[in-house]
């Protein structure tokens, strides 16, 4: 058997213009969940990250943390995650229409995270449901969601049927995984893409690497690492 542990990073800077980096809390989580795996996981094999900075300091903090004991580190773009920016540009607009937004334009929204949460949940659901929208066309959520399962397949096909690999990832990217696993529909998955913790750990056992189409869920969204410490402040949606 294979297992896979799908992590998503750690904190980064939700309601900022650079969303895509760690908060200080976001490099506690990291060298806390590096510390956990050298404790349950010393045994690892392969550390794949999906390209985008959090993800890629996630992962160096992890390895870090481990020590000697770290696997090697590759980069798969298959892993990255849904272009929020595109979404945001497809579907925003249907929302600021609506008179309870509360706002007008994207900058009022940064400044509230309560608006800008009540937002992404309307971009989120209207891309799933596949609604028309202005603009350049957005690849579906669908399409998404089949390009995750394709990369999950190609790098497990080269892996030693025994292989334990961590993947440093993304909320949509996890989310697209237990769709295919659990047979979700489109809307069930959007509770599940909001509600993924930072730095959490969803575990994956494949009988065979030879086809991920019969992938079993071991575990989903595990915090336990975070929750022995005792610090609330470590415990992040966002």
């Amino acid at each position: 058997m294979a297992v896979i542990y799908f992590i998503r990073h750690g904190q980064a800077s939700f309601g900022q213009k650079d969303y895509d980096q760690l908060s200080r809390v976001g490099e506690r989580q990291s060298r806390i969940l590096g510390h956990h795996f050298q404790r349950v996981a010393p045994k690892l094999d392969l550390f794949c990250s999906g390209g985008m900075a959090r993800q890629d300091h996630t992962a160096e903090l992890t390895r870090e943390a481990m020590g000697n004991t770290a696997p090697p580190l590759k980069t798969d773009a298959t892993f990255s995650e849904y272009d929020h920016e595109a979404l945001f540009r497809a579907y925003l607009p249907g929302f600021l229409q609506r008179e309870d937004a509360g706002a007008t334009s994207l900058e009022e929204l940064l400044a509230d995270h309560r608006k800008l949460e009540r937002a992404l949940r309307h971009v989120l659901s209207a891309w799933m449901e596949g609604k028309p929208h202005d603009g350049p066309e957005v690849k579906s959520w669908g399409q998404f969601c089949d390009g995750v399962v394709a990369g999950v397949a190609d790098m497990m096909a080269g892996l030693h049927p025994r292989s334990r690999v961590v993947v440093f990832t993304s909320g949509g990217v996890i989310t697209a995984v237990l769709r295919s696993v659990l047979g979700l529909s489109h809307l069930r998955t959007l509770g599940l893409t909001l509600s993924i913790y930072n730095a959490s750990v969803t575990q994956v056992y494949c009988p065979t690497t030879d086809n991920f189409s019969g992938a079993l869920l071991l575990g989903y969204n595990n915090i336990s690492h975070l929750e022995m410490t005792g610090d609330r402040d470590l415990i992040t949606f966002r």
